[in-house]
């Protein structure tokens, strides 16, 4: 069962018109959950707090209608969840949904808390990010919470480190399949901005050989993953590919069964989208 948990009315009342204090934070944050004060504190201890995190929990803060539409749009992207998933996958999810004030630790976070799986939306990287729309959040939830629901389903063991590359296509494919599938738009990705997807449809082929290639040679694949990174000057392209590889085995598979895809099933749909 998903638990929606929404601290908005908490934020409101505990930081705004301040400005940030953290020994604050860590009683709000330590009300959501024992926990997640000291996660959030470790998971930033490579930030120079001052300059790279305080300024954006500052921007927040002093930003209420910003961080309103964002909670607005959590709201209606979070609602009815539940019977969306049973009905479009007949299968349920385990997890909670925090909207929270976190420390930079990312817009969206696919983690768990007291041994209960949870994604984490940081209301201060959303607006950070721009992501505070509809679409965006949209993205942030369905995307993250595929990855939960794969992982919760999924019977059969990780790849081998040898086919890692494999694994980062079809996990972070399963989470586009399950996002477009929820959201009810097989060619929705909101990296789609000035003529991503179509770019990837025109190059279609090469990029999947290109991808085949260097999983081959054992080459990184990190430049199609990350909005920090790029392949051919576009970032996210191995979304593109790993949704085109899961949305083709959907054809001929249940959810369960693409849960439980093996390293060479993957690698086949690879090879045959190719063309090799």
């Amino acid at each position: 069962m998903i638990r929606i948990i929404d601290t908005y009315p908490d934020i409101v009342q505990r930081f705004s018109g301040t400005s940030f204090q953290m020994e604050q934070w860590k009683e709000y944050a330590g009300q959501i959950s024992p926990s997640l004060p000291q996660k959030c504190l470790d998971d930033i201890l490579s930030y120079d707090f001052n300059r790279q995190v305080l300024p954006v929990l500052e921007y927040t803060l002093s930003h209420s209608e910003q961080m309103e539409t964002a909670h607005t749009s959590f709201c209606r992207a979070a609602g009815d969840l539940n019977r969306s998933i049973q009905d479009i996958f007949q299968i349920s999810v385990d997890a909670d949904i925090i909207f929270y004030l976190g420390l930079c630790n990312g817009a969206g976070w696919a983690t768990s808390l007291e041994g209960r799986p949870v994604v984490l939306l940081g209301a201060e990287k959303i607006l950070e990010l721009n992501w505070q729309d509809q679409n965006n959040m949209y993205a942030l939830i369905y995307h993250e919470l595929g990855h939960l629901c794969h992982f919760q389903h999924r019977t059969a063991a990780r790849f081998e480190h040898s086919a890692s590359a494999l694994w980062q296509l079809y996990t972070e494919g399963m989470a586009m399949f399950f996002e477009q599938e929820l959201i009810g738009n097989p060619e929705f990705f909101h990296q789609d901005h000035a003529g991503w997807l179509d770019w990837c449809r025109r190059n279609e082929s090469g990029l999947f050989a290109e991808y085949l290639r260097r999983y081959q040679s054992g080459e990184s694949i990190q430049d199609f993953f990350g909005d920090w990174c790029s392949y051919q000057g576009r970032s996210d392209v191995g979304y593109f590919l790993g949704s085109a590889v899961i949305r083709n085995l959907s054809r001929s598979m249940s959810y369960q069964q693409l849960c439980d895809c093996s390293p060479h099933e993957i690698e086949t749909e690879l090879r045959r989208l190719s063309g090799t």
